[in-house]
This record gives structure tokens, sequence and C-alpha cells, in this order.
């Protein structure tokens, strides 16, 4: 492990006297103190580095915690942060040491931690649903990882986490990745045409806001880092500034006119998830696994585990949605799934996607409506009658009103006008 100096076989005191001691790999050590070393290395004719060591108690082998404290002040002036003298140095080491000491004491663990450890305990200590820890897991594994893994979470500079939502923002999806290696292998007559276009603004706009996504993910993790006294300071990520106005995407809902009339264009059993979804905002997936047992009649809701969030939340209805739930699960096992598809089989991912294309088509309504579009419908027609946003939140499930406030607050420019036009008070005699 190098050399160790408790005399003065050698010095380190100035740039003089390091001049004189050879080129080697392994540090000459200075002992400050039982257990304790401060170390230079001088590895090359330019300037050394300074390296703290400090003893771990425990074991028949020693075990030792290293530290790159900076550049030894061998060809530059110091400056006590990057550059430091011996003296700076040793009050720099003896800084750790102490945050060690500390530490132990707290019974917190301290040294190289990387983004990969903080990845790891925070995926350990999940609290969400399961199909949102899927989701992060695969952030991580396509996203975060590769790039800044190794980094230590304590090293980790707002310029490296900038850079890197910068370049999240403009790279293609994975899939789109897969499928331009996979051209390569091809022959050119049996090439497909680019699925990805980097200069199209409403891609540009998925790809901003799927990079801020993911770092909502890396900020997770990195907090929880700093909760558990791996790093002092939270500015690496809490600075850095994320894609503006990209979390919006042009939703679609229906007028209340054109719900009714999809309703009726629907058939039977796609018209009951229809009119389950405008009833209680539910997603798909939602409505697919409910059950019987979700529907109260006494207090005339609603009530699920949401499968995006994992938390209860109780949808409440009128009269006329208590009646339809109430006819459609009576006499009925509470295990049951209270909506099933003409067939008796269970509505499985994507049933629902040529049922919306035939029943819009059959409509007459000439515009891409997505099943999820009718949550934005219950939520907007809300809205337009004059229901709070905080409300909105609550039905929707939202923890917060900040994302009902993005996709709720607006209404249709006739909405508008007649509100305001109603609304103004008369100035003109």
């Amino acid at each position: 492990m190098g050399r160790t100096s408790s005399k003065t076989k050698y010095s380190l005191l100035n740039r003089t006297m390091r001049a004189k001691l050879a080129i080697m790999h392994d540090p000459y050590w200075h002992l400050i103190a039982e257990g304790q070393h401060i170390g230079y290395r001088k590895s090359g004719e330019v300037r050394g580095k300074w390296i703290a060591r400090y003893y771990v108690q425990g074991g028949e082998k020693k075990k030792y915690r290293f530290r790159t404290l900076g550049a030894a002040d061998d060809t530059v002036p110091a400056n006590n942060t990057h550059v430091l003298t011996f003296s700076q140095a040793v009050e720099h080491a003896q800084k750790w040491f102490k945050e060690r000491n500390l530490a132990a004491a707290c019974g917190v663990t301290i040294g190289p931690y990387t983004v990969s450890d903080a990845a790891a305990t925070w995926i350990a200590s999940w609290k969400g649903s399961d199909a949102s820890r899927r989701n992060s897991e695969s952030n991580l594994k396509y996203h975060i990882l590769p790039i800044l893994g190794t980094i230590e979470v304590a090293k980790l500079t707002r310029h490296q986490v900038q850079d890197w939502l910068q370049q999240m923002g403009s790279k293609p999806p994975v899939r789109a990745r897969q499928h331009e290696e996979l051209k390569k292998k091809l022959a050119p007559s049996r090439q497909s045409k680019a699925v990805y276009d980097p200069n199209d603004p409403e891609t540009k706009r998925k790809r901003q806001d799927t990079a801020n996504r993911v770092f909502n993910d890396l900020r997770a993790l990195l907090t929880l880092a700093y909760d558990n006294q791996h790093v002092v300071t939270k500015a690496a990520w809490e600075t850095v500034r994320r894609f503006e106005n990209v979390d919006v995407a042009k939703n679609e809902y229906l007028t209340l006119e054109e719900a009714v009339k999809f309703i009726e264009y629907c058939p039977d059993d796609f018209r009951d998830l229809v009119q389950a979804a405008l009833t209680t905002g539910c997603r798909y997936g939602e409505l697919a696994g409910l059950k019987v047992g979700a529907y109260d009649a006494q207090l005339r809701a609603v009530s699920l585990v949401q499968a995006k969030t994992g938390k209860l939340k109780h949808v409440f209805l009128t009269d006329e949605e208590a009646t339809f739930f109430r006819d459609r699960t009576k006499d009925r096992h509470s295990g049951e799934l209270i909506f099933k598809r003409g067939d008796g089989e269970p509505w499985g991912k994507s049933n629902q996607q040529p049922r919306m294309k035939s029943g819009l088509k059959a409509a007459g309504i000439n515009r891409h409506v997505r099943f999820h579009d009718l949550r934005h419908t219950f939520a907007t027609l809300l809205a337009m009658n004059g229901t709070s946003i905080q409300l909105i939140a609550n039905q929707l499930g939202h923890s917060g009103t900040r994302i009902a406030e993005k996709h709720y607050a607006h209404f249709s420019p006739e909405y508008v006008a007649t509100t305001i036009r109603a609304n103004k008070p008369k100035l003109w005699i």
C-alpha cells in the first residue's frame, strides 16, 4: 500500500521536497492519527494528487477506505478546492475522517456510493404499484444507469445531469433505435420506412416529455440517497432545468352531445364499458379489472385501488349512474368482474381499440379519440360545469392539482366566449 512515514524518511510538506520523490504508482503516506493517513501519489511528470486513507475496524484483514481530495500545488497555486497545499489537504482529510466517524456513530455507511447503488436502494424500498415499478426499472435499465450508473452520487454535478437530460430529449425511443439496428441487418429491398422523425414538432415534444418523466425517477432516487446521508447537497439535480411546456399533449375529449351519440352507436358489451368510463373517469385497465365488490350501494360510489399509483379512490355517482352500476352488479358475487366482452371473456389488452374506431365512425365523429380520452371527457365536462380543479383531481385519483390544472383547466372557445359574455358586468348605458 505504498510507503508510510511517521518520521522524516521523506517529506510531503512542500513542493520542493515532493519534487525529489521518485515517481511510482503507490502513494507516499503520511500518518495523521491512528488509522488515518494522507497520501501523495506521484505517477507522472504532472502534479501529483492528495489521497485520504481511513482504516475500517473489523475482520482479520486490514480494510481501508480511500478518497481523492484534489491535486497538489506542484505546478499551480493552491485554491483550497481543487488544488491543495499539504496543510489544506490535511484539513480536507480530517473533515472526511470526522464525517466517517459521525456516520459510523449514526449507523450510516458512507464511501463510494454510485448512482447504481442509489437506484438499487430506491427500487428495494419501492412503495408504489407493480406497474409503476416496472416502468421505473425500465427507465433505469435503458436511460439512467448506462450513462450515470458508475458515477459517485457525491461527485455528480449539475452539468452532468443537465447534459444527460438534453441528450435524453433528443435521442430516439428505445424501440426506434432497435428498429434502425434491425434495418441495417436487412437487405435494402426489405427495409421499411423510418418510424422516428426528430424534426417533427410533436415527436420532439414527446421525447422531451419522456425525458422529463425519466428525470423524475433520477431525482427520486438521488433524493433518497440524500435523505440517507450519502450526499450533503441536492444541488446537482435540484437546480437542473427541465424541458418546459412539453407535458401537455393535445388531448381530445367529446362534447356532451358527442358522448351521448357515441354511447348510442357502441355495441352492447362495449357500451357498458364506455358509459362506465364517462361516469367514473377510470382508466381502461381499471375498468377491465373492476369487480362487483367495488360498487358501494350505500355510499353510491365506486371504490378501487388505482393500477397506476396503488392508492384507493372513491368515485361518487349520481342517482342515475348508481342505478347503472346497481343493475350490473345485482345478485352477482363480489369477486366477479363487472364488465366482460360479449363472449363472456374478460376485456384484454387493446381489445378496446378497434371498437373505439368503429364506434366513432358510426357516430360520425371524425377525430382520433382514444379510450383514455373518455377519462379526459369526464374531467373536462366536470370543469365546464363549474367543478373545482381540486375536486376533479380528487375524483381522478391525483394526489395534487398540478396534473388536473395542466389537462383540464381548458375549455372550448365557444364555452369560454359564452361564459365570459354571460358573466361580464354591463358597463354600457
